[in-house]
């Protein structure tokens, strides 16, 4: 049975899956050529959302027809998707073993934008003591609405944050509640009129077809002139215009945004010279250790692979991949 790593940076990984399960030999690849020998070879393929792009991707189609198993090591795949995918391939994720840490970086975000930390990062450099030009201005988390779009693994992980701050949360969700550290669970279909209520709008959403811009314009227009949009899931999940245009019309308080819809951003974008927009380079995930949770996420899933029962947290394809003779 052979397992190839496309590519070979998380050498730790590696090293601890080969030492664990002696049986499976492991191949790596780190470009489109050494992925074009490895492949014939591969029953199980381990890659990223990040480099699963429309070259490797064609690749792996047409190379992988021993391939059984495509296990990623990041929660989203929706590069991948757009991409192309091997039909009948099961295909699973790493969703949740990063939850918290994105989580932290949402609230992050949030704060930073209520309590104009950018003001005071601006007022800096010049030596400004800047307290009654920005204390009027300052928002609190105590008693606010947060509408929270999304209620998986990282979903929750900022409902519980949002309760430490003494928020009113309400999940809306293809699913129903009750949930923990969620006042209300209410349908997509009501978000229109929940986003009336927000003084808070934060997206942790899968991005797919169906949540395409699922803040919209009239969302957008719904908000309150004090109400916050933070964004750490996809960029496609905003109408971007929409939401530029009410913050360079105040007519919103500020953004916090990990994700783009176009990323790297563009060098032009006015999102890098609005005021009352803080942003990171979709980092969100990043700190701490990650190799125990994604050794532990892969290990758990080889050895329902070798037994032939149904993979976890799969997201696309059978669940139940046809194991090698």
């Amino acid at each position: 049975m052979n397992m190839l790593f496309y590519t070979s940076k998380e050498k730790e990984i590696i090293e601890r899956l080969a030492k664990a399960f002696p049986e499976v030999k492991i191949l790596t690849a780190d470009d489109d050529d050494e992925l074009r020998k490895t492949m014939p070879e591969a029953d199980i393929l381990v890659t990223s959302n990040r480099v699963y792009v429309p070259g490797p991707a064609k690749i792996i189609r047409d190379f992988g027809k021993k391939l059984k198993w495509i296990q990623f090591t990041t929660s989203g795949i929706d590069k991948a998707v757009a991409s192309g995918l091997p039909e009948g391939v099961p295909v699973t994720n790493a969703a949740g073993f990063h939850a918290n840490r994105v989580a932290e970086h949402a609230m992050s975000l949030l704060l930073a934008v209520g309590r104009h930390h950018y003001d005071a990062f601006a007022a800096r450099p010049k030596r400004e003591w800047i307290r009654d030009e920005v204390t009027p201005h300052m928002l609190t988390l105590e008693k606010a609405t947060m509408v929270l779009i999304g209620l998986g693994s990282i979903g929750q992980s900022i409902a519980r944050k949002a309760k430490a701050f003494d928020m009113r949360v309400i999940g809306i969700s293809r699913g129903k509640g009750p949930i923990d550290n969620i006042d209300e669970v209410r349908p997509r279909e009501r978000l229109l009129e929940t986003l009336r209520e927000a003084d808070v709008v934060m997206l942790s959403a899968v991005y797919d077809q169906d949540t395409h811009m699922i803040l919209n314009a009239a969302g957008i227009a719904a908000l309150k002139p004090r109400a916050i949009i933070v964004n750490i899931a996809r960029g496609l999940l905003i109408d971007e215009p929409a939401m530029i245009a009410a913050l360079k019309a105040n007519k919103i308080h500020g953004a916090g945004l990990d994700v783009m819809t176009v990323e790297p951003l563009n060098a032009e974008s006015p999102l890098w010279d609005m005021p009352n927009v803080v942003m990171t380079a979709h980092s969100a995930g990043a700190g701490g250790d990650k190799t125990d949770p994604i050794v532990n996420i892969i290990a758990d899933n080889l050895v329902l692979f070798k037994a032939g029962k149904p993979l976890n947290k799969l997201v696309h394809g059978p669940a139940v991949a046809k194991v090698p003779a």
